[in-house]
């Protein structure tokens, strides 16, 4: 008796514990990964030398877009650095603009007006120039662009050290064969920066006041934004832009969304 009491007890132990290890054993059934919160981020560069790093300590890691791509993107973004040295918006229309439709861009900035005002392009033909462009990167509103205005260039180190004939002093300044009057490079300055904030404006743009953000540095005793040739960003000074471009950011665009 006791040893078949001893079986069927063994039996029924046995059957409890199948019984809970089904329970506490989970079907398999087909997974799908999570989706994702939100579009991925694709950062497109629009520029020139400046956006390509010239002047500064490793353009590829220093260069401004480099700088805001780590520091106000998501650590999941794709940077596409399009900027050409030395480039015009009329060469950016041909160039540029493709490439950033062709990587289906999220996120464009642009700042291009260094050779086009050095250039002697007059602000009118700029400012329809960069309304073609800035209209060609939004995509019909797709995309978030971000446009930078010029920095008042007759406070800049370079030009009055060109103006006072520092070139020819044996310091390594690279000067315009033609330099503007202050007060004509003023004026042209005004000039650029007004039809920037009205194309910005007009093609749903975002405005990214670097007018006002280079000489409030300097003011504050910040970094020379500018290498001793006078005329290319040091890093400090993309630092300075990469964070002036951050801070326009809208936050549905940011690595804070």
């Amino acid at each position: 008796m006791r040893s078949t009491r001893t079986v069927r007890l063994a039996v029924a132990s046995c059957a409890v514990g199948a019984l809970l290890a089904a329970c506490g054993t989970p079907r398999a059934t087909p997974t799908t990964p999570p989706r994702p919160s939100g579009p991925p981020t694709t950062y497109v560069a629009v520029g020139g030398s400046d956006s390509v790093g010239d002047g500064t300590g490793d353009p590829l890691l220093d260069a401004w877009p480099q700088q805001f791509f780590r520091r106000s993107l998501p650590q999941a973004a794709v940077l596409v650095n399009a900027a050409v040295p030395g480039s015009t918006v009329a060469a950016a229309l041909g160039d540029q603009a493709p490439l950033a439709a062709s990587s289906h861009a999220t996120v464009v900035t642009v700042w291009l007006v260094s050779a086009d005002l050095l250039g002697g392009t007059p602000p009118a033909t700029y400012g329809a120039e960069l309304l073609r462009l800035l209209s060609a990167l939004r995509s019909g509103g797709a995309t978030t662009v971000l446009v930078g205005n010029v920095p008042p260039l007759d406070q800049l180190p370079g030009y009055p050290a060109c103006r006072d004939g520092a070139a020819d002093t044996g310091r390594s300044l690279r000067c315009p064969a033609e330099l503007p009057a202050p007060a004509t490079l003023a004026a042209t300055t005004a000039a650029y920066d007004q039809v920037i904030a009205a194309d910005a404006a007009r093609s749903g743009s975002v405005l990214v006041d670097l007018h006002d953000a280079v000489p409030s540095s300097a003011a504050h005793g910040g970094a020379p934004f500018l290498t001793p040739s006078g005329t290319d960003l040091s890093t400090a000074g993309s630092t300075l832009v990469a964070r002036t471009f951050g801070a326009a950011l809208p936050t549905a665009a940011s690595h804070t969304a």
